[in-house]
C-alpha cells in the first residue's frame, strides 16, 4: 500500500517522463537537430530540476528499444551530456549495467556514446565530482573489458564472428583512447593539461602525504631585540602573579613558547634568568622582591630540575652553562642587582645549580671565576638580603614543619585533648617559642614565600590550622596554660590570615579531618578577598544568650579575661554581633564616646585577632549602609588599629600587633578614603577612565620591551575591574597601532605573554568577541590590513595553541587557573547554548549586509563537521568544551567571509590565520583546522587563485575521513589547473 508522503513524487516522476517522451516524439517526427534538442529540452527541465537524474535512463530506454540503437536518441543523449545539462557519470553508471550483449549493434552504440563522453570530460567544482568522476571512469573501462571478455566467449560457442568482432574492436579503440587521457592505474605521469592525470596526481601526493611534513616556522621573530619579550614577561607573571602554583604549567608555557618562537634552550635559558635579575633589580624595597627571590633561588632551580626530567636526551648542564656565559656579557645588570640587594646574586644562584645536580662542579667554578673577572672588587655581602634569608628559611623549612606537627598531632575533635597530655618534648612552650619565632622580623614572610616556592605551603597552613582547632577548646585551664592557650589560638589565627591574604584562601583547604575548622568557615564566609567584602548575614552568633552576657560585660566595663569561655572561636563569633549592638547604642545616643574607646581598649588587650574579626564585620556594615552612617564604625576601625595602651608584656604583644597591623591595613584599605589608605596604589585615578590608564600602561611597556612591576599590577588590576573583553580589545587595539614590521613583532612578542595573566578567559574572549568584532565590522578593516593583519593572525594562532596545550595538561592535574576565578560570561553562553534550542534571531535588512554568526543566531552545533560515511567514526573532540565551540564558531564565521568575490583585508587575515595555523607544526595545526567547514578551502581558493599550495592543502584536510579526501582531491585538482599550459585549454 502507497503512503500519502509518496504519491506526489511519483505523479511528479510520471509527469516529466511523459514530456520528455512527447518531446521525443516531436523531435523523431520533426527531424530536430541536436541543438534544436537542446533548446526544447530546457524549458522542460528547467521546472523539473529535481527530476534530470531520471533523464538519462529515460532517453537510454527509448534508444535500446529495437535491435539497433536510434542514431537520433543517441545523438540527443550525447549532446545533453555534452552540454553539461546532465552530469556525465550519470550516463556512464547507466551503461555499465548494461550487460546484453545479445544486441551487439546497441552494445557498440553505447560503446561509441562512451568514448565520445570519457574522452570529452572537463573539470567541474561540484564537492564530489573528481573522486566520483575517477570511480566512474574505472568501472567504465572495466565495463569495456567485461565487453570484449563476454565476446570473445560468445565467439567461442556460436559461429557468429562479425557483430562480435566489431564489438572488441570498438572497445579496444575507446579503451585505448580513454586510459591515455585517464591513466587511473599509471598515476605517476605527470600531464597538467586533462582532468584524469590531475586526478593521478592527487592520488600519488595523498599516497605520500606521511612523508611531506612542513618544517614549522617561527611565529614571532624577536631575534633583533636585546632581550625575548616574551620570556621576560612570562617569568614576570610567573613570579608576581602566581607564587603558589606547580612548576609544570609554567614549564608548559615555556615549552610552548620555545617552539612558536624557534628558540634554543642555551637562549631560553639565559633569558629566564635575565627576567630573574631584572625583576630583583626592579622590586628591591617592595613586597614583591621576597616574592622574586623565592622565585629565583628556590622556584627556578626545581623548573630546571624539571625539564631536565622531561628532555633526558639534552643536556642541560651544557646548555644552562652556555646560558648563564651568555648573561655574564650584562655586567651591568648583575653589578646593578648586586649593589642594590648587597649579595652576590649569581654565587648563590649558581650554587643552588650545583645543589640540584644541573651543573657540574667544573662548570660552577668556570663561572664564578668569570664572574669574579668581570666585577672586579668583591663585595661585601648583607646577611639580611633576600636571596640568603629566602635560602636560609627554605634550609630551616623541614624543620618547622617537623615541629609544628608534633604539637599538632593531638586531636582537636576530642573533648579529652588537654595541654596537659602532651609529652616534654612537645609542650605549648615549645609550641609558642617556635611561633614567635616564626613571627618575628619578616621571618614568617620568608617562610611563607619559601613553603610556596616549593609547593609546602599548603602543608604549613594545615599544621597551623590543627594547632588553631586544637587551641580553641577550653578545657578550665587557669592561668599560665589558659594564657598559652589563647596565645597559640591568637597567633596561629594570624598567621594563617597572613597568609591567606598574601597567597589566596585556597592554601587553607584543610586534610578531611578538618573540613569543618572554624578558621576555614570564619575565613571563607567572612574574610575579605580581593577587596571583596562578605554579606553581613554570614556573621551570626553561636548562642544568643553567651551574645547578652558578652554585651553585659563589655557595656559594665568589667574584664572580659574574666569571663568563662570554654571555646575560643564562640568568643570570636560573638563579638561582631555584640559591637553591632554597641554601635547601635552609639548611633542613639545610649552610649557616650569615652565609654566606646573604653570598650575597644578592652577588646584588643589580650587577642589580636578580635581586632580582625570586628573590622571584617565593620567593613562588610560599612559597605551597605549610605555614606552618612559610615563615621562611626570608621571611628571604630581606628581605634581597632591603635596600639593597646595597657597590654601584657609578658604575652608578646608587640609582636601579635606588628603582625596585626598589616593585615588590618588590607582588610580595611577599600573602604577607608583615599587620603587615608596605608600602602595603597590607586591604579585608576579618579581623573582619568580605565582607558586611559591602560593605553599609557601597554604603549610604555611596548617602548620598553618588558614589564615592570607596576605594570603587572596595573595591568591585573584592570583585568579584574573591566573584564576579559574589553582587555583583550585594548591589548589588541594597541598592539595594532603600529605600521613598523619591528614595533608590531615586539608589541606581538609582549601582548603573546600578558594574555597568560588569564589565557583561558582571554583566549575566549579573543575568539568570542574581539575576531568577529574586527572581521565583522567595516571600521575596523585597517587593523586587519598587512602587516597588521599578519601579526593579529599570528597572535590568534600562537594564543591557540597555548590555550590547547594548557587545557591538555590540566586533564591529569588541578587546574592552574588564577586566585579569584570565576566562569566567564563566554562559558555560560556556551553552555546555555547546550540546554535550550535557540531559533535563528530576526535581523534587520540593514544588518543582513555583514555576516552576522554568533552561538545564538546559529543553533550553534557541530553538525558541519560531523559529516561521515558508512563506517567511518565521529570526530573525537569535546563538542561542550568552550575553546572548541568558540573555535568553530570563529571559524563558521570565516568560511561565511571567504565567500565574498572582492579581495579584502579580512579576507587576507583569514588566509594569513589558516597559514600559520600550519606553521606552527603539525599537532597545532591539526587541533585548528579540524573546525574548517569542508567548503571553506574551495572557497579561498577560487578568491585567491594558488594562495595555498598542495602541501598546505594536505596539512588543511583530515586525509582519514572520507570527507577529507575528497576536499583535498578537489583542492588540489583547482591548484593543478593552474599549471595547465594555455595552449592546452
Amino acid at each position: 500500500m502507497e503512503t500519502t508522503g509518496s504519491s506526489p513524487n511519483k505523479t511528479t516522476s510520471s509527469s516529466f517522463a511523459s514530456k520528455v517522451k512527447a518531446l521525443l516524439m516531436r523531435a523523431w517526427r520533426e527531424r530536430w537537430t541536436e541543438h534544436q534538442w537542446g533548446l526544447h529540452l530546457k524549458s522542460v527541465v528547467s521546472g523539473s530540476n529535481e527530476e534530470t537524474k531520471e533523464l538519462p535512463e529515460i532517453l537510454l530506454q527509448q534508444a535500446l528499444v529495437g535491435p539497433n540503437p536510434n542514431v537520433l536518441i543517441m545523438g540527443y543523449l550525447k549532446h545533453t551530456v555534452l552540454s553539461q545539462m546532465i552530469p556525465p557519470c550519470s550516463v556512464l553508471n547507466l551503461v555499465q549495467k548494461y550487460d546484453d550483449i545479445s544486441k551487439p549493434y546497441c552494445t557498440i552504440g553505447l560503446i561509441e556514446i562512451t568514448e565520445v563522453i570519457a574522452c570529452n570530460i572537463s573539470f567541474t567544482s561540484g564537492l564530489e565530482s573528481s573522486v566520483v568522476l575517477c570511480k566512474c571512469l574505472q568501472k567504465t573501462l572495466h565495463w569495456l573489458m567485461m565487453c570484449v571478455l563476454q565476446s570473445l566467449k560468445t565467439m567461442k560457442d556460436m559461429q557468429q564472428q562479425q557483430e562480435y568482432t566489431s564489438i572488441i574492436d570498438s572497445a579496444s579503440v575507446a579503451a585505448h583512447k580513454i586510459s591515455p587521457k585517464w591513466p587511473c592505474r599509471d598515476i605517476c605521469q605527470i600531464c597538467c593539461n586533462n582532468f584524469k592525470q590531475k586526478v593521478g596526481i592527487a592520488l600519488q601526493t595523498l599516497s605520500k602525504v606521511q612523508d611531506m611534513t612542513l618544517p614549522s616556522q617561527a611565529l614571532c621573530e624577536v631575534s633583533h631585540l636585546g632581550i625575548c619579550p616574551t620570556i621576560n614577561t612570562l617569568v614576570t607573571l610567573e613570579a608576581i602573579l602566581n607564587p603558589t602554583s606547580d612548576v609544570q604549567p609554567f614549564i608548559d608555557q615555556l615549552c610552548v613558547s620555545e617552539r612558536v618562537l624557534h628558540l634554543t634552550r642555551p637562549f631560553l635559558y639565559c633569558e629566564i634568568i635575565r627576567a630573574c635579575f631584572m625583576g630583583l633589580n626592579n622590586c628591591v624595597d617592595t613586597p614583591e622582591e621576597i616574592k622574586w627571590a623565592a622565585f629565583t633561588y628556590l622556584k627556578l632551580p626545581q623548573i630546571l630540575r624539571f625539564m631536565k626530567q622531561q628532555s633526558p636526551n639534552q643536556d642541560i648542564g651544557e646548555d644552562l652553562f652556555q646560558g648563564l656565559s651568555e648573561l655574564m656579557n650584562s655586567v651591568p645588570l648583575l653589578d646593578l642587582v648586586e649593589i642594590k640587594l648587597k649579595c652576590e646574586c649569581l654565587k648563590y644562584l649558581v650554587g643552588e645549580f650545583s645543589k640540584n645536580d644541573l651543573l657540574d662542579k667544573n662548570q660552577t667554578q668556570l663561572l664564578l671565576n668569570r664572574r669574579n673577572t668581570n666585577s672586579g672588587n668583591k663585595m661585601e655581602t648583607s646577611g639580611q638580603s633576600s636571596p640568603i634569608l629566602i635560602i636560609r628559611n627554605e634550609q630551616q623549612l623541614p624543620r618547622i614543619i617537623k615541629g609544628l606537627s608534633n604539637f599538632s598531632h593531638l586531636d582537636s575533635g576530642k573533648e579529652s585533648a588537654t595541654l596537659e597530655n602532651s609529652d616534654s618534648s612537645k609542650t605549648p612552650g615549645d609550641m609558642m617559642s617556635l611561633l614567635c619565632l616564626m613571627m618575628s622580623g619578616r621571618n614568617l614572610d620568608f617562610i611563607l614565600a619559601a613553603a610556596a616556592s616549593i609547593g609546602k605551603l599548603q602543608s604549613l597552613a594545615n599544621k597551623l590550622v590543627k594547632i588553631n582547632e586544637f587551641a580553641k577548646q577550653m578545657q578550665g585551664e587557669t592561668g599560665k596554660m589558659a594564657q598559652t592557650r589563647v596565645m597559640l589560638f591568637d597567633i596561629s589565627f594570624l598567621m594563617l590570615c597572613h597568609a591567606s591574604q598574601i597567597y589566596g584562601l585556597e592554601i587553607t583547604a584543610p586534610s578531611p579531618e578538618y573540613t569543618d575548622s572554624f578558621f576555614l568557615h570564619w575565613a571563607t564566609r567572612c574574610l575579605p578577598e580581593d577587596g571583596k567584602y562578605k554579606c553581613i548575614d554570614n556573621f551570626t552568633a553561636t548562642d544568643q544568650s553567651k551574645l547578652d552576657v558578652l554585651i553585659q560585660h563589655l557595656v559594665s566595663g568589667v574584664d572580659i579575661n574574666k569571663l568563662n569561655i570554654t571555646r575560643l572561636n564562640e568568643y570570636c563569633l560573638n563579638f561582631p554581633l555584640a559591637l553591632q549592638e554597641i554601635l547601635i547604642a552609639w548611633e542613639h545616643g545610649a552610649i557616650p564616646p569615652d565609654k566606646i574607646k573604653m570598650i575597644i581598649e578592652v577588646i584588643k588587650n589580650r587577642m589580636c585577632c578580635i581586632p580582625i574579626v570586628l573590622c571584617a564585620w565593620l567593613c562588610s556594615y560599612i559597605s551597605v549602609v549610605p555614606d552618612k552612617a559610615r563615621e562611626k564604625p570608621l571611628q571604630m576601625i581606628q581605634m581597632l588599629q591603635a596600639p593597646a595602651l595597657n597590654p601584657d608584656p609578658d604575652l608578646n604583644y608587640n609582636e601579635r600587633y606588628a603582625l596585626m597591623t598589616p593585615i588590618l591595613q588590607k582588610l580595611i584599605n577599600d573602604i577607608l578614603p583615599v587620603p587615608q589608605r596605608v600602602n595603597f596604589t590607586n591604579y585608576v585615578p579618579s581623573d582619568k577612565l580605565p582607558s586611559e590608564v591602560m593605553d599609557e600602561c601597554i604603549k610604555s611597556v611596548f617602548r620598553r620591551g618588558w614589564l615592570d612591576i607596576k605594570s603587572v599590577q596595573t595591568l591585573e588590576y584592570l583585568l579584574n575591574l573591566c573584564g576579559s573583553d574589553w582587555f583583550c580589545d585594548r591589548c589588541i587595539e594597541a598592539m595594532l597601532e603600529s605600521s613598523r614590521l619591528e614595533d608590531l613583532m615586539k608589541a606581538l612578542s609582549l601582548v603573546y605573554a600578558i594574555f597568560h595573566m588569564d589565557l583561558e578567559h582571554i583566549t575566549l574572549s579573543l575568539l568570542f568577541h574581539t575576531l568577529p568584532r574586527l572581521l565583522q565590522t567595516t571600521h575596523y578593516h585597517t587593523l586587519l590590513t598587512d602587516p597588521r593583519g599578519n601579526i593579529l593572525a599570528k597572535l590568534s594562532v600562537m594564543v591557540l595553541v597555548s590555550a590547547q596545550n594548557s587545557k591538555n595538561d590540566e586533564k591529569d592535574t588541578i587546574p592552574h587557573l588564577r586566585r579569584g576565578r570565576k566562569r566567564s560570561r563566554k562559558e555560560v553562553e556556551l553552555e546555555d547554548m547546550e540546554e535550550t534550542e535557540c531559533r535563528p534571531v530576526k535581523r534587520s535588512k540593514s544588518s543582513s549586509l555583514e555576516p552576522q554568526l554568533t552561538l545564538d543566531s546559529e543553533g550553534f552545533n557541530f553538525d558541519f563537521l560531523t559529516a561521515k560515511e558508512d563506517g567511518e567514526t565521529s570526530p573525537t573532540f569535546d563538542a561542550k568544551d568552550p575553546l572548541n565551540k568558540s573555535l568553530a564558531n570563529l571559524m563558521r564565521l570565516m568560511n561565511a567571509l571567504s565567500q565574498d568575490s572582492l579581495i579584502s583585508p579580512r579576507l587576507s587575515f583569514i588566509i594569513s590565520f589558516v597559514r600559520e595555523a600550519i606553521n606552527c607544526g603539525s599537532q597545532n595545526a591539526k587541533f585548528i583546522l579540524q573546525f574548517m567547514p569542508p567548503q571553506m578551502v574551495s572557497n579561498l581558493l577560487r578568491s585567491v587563485q594558488g594562495v595555498l599550495d598542495n602541501r598546505h592543502i594536505l596539512h588543511i584536510c583530515d586525509l582519514t575521513t572520507s570527507i577529507g579526501r575528497k576536499v583535498a582531491t578537489q583542492a588540489i585538482c583547482q591548484n593543478s589547473k593552474l599549471l595547465r599550459p594555455a595552449n592546452s585549454a
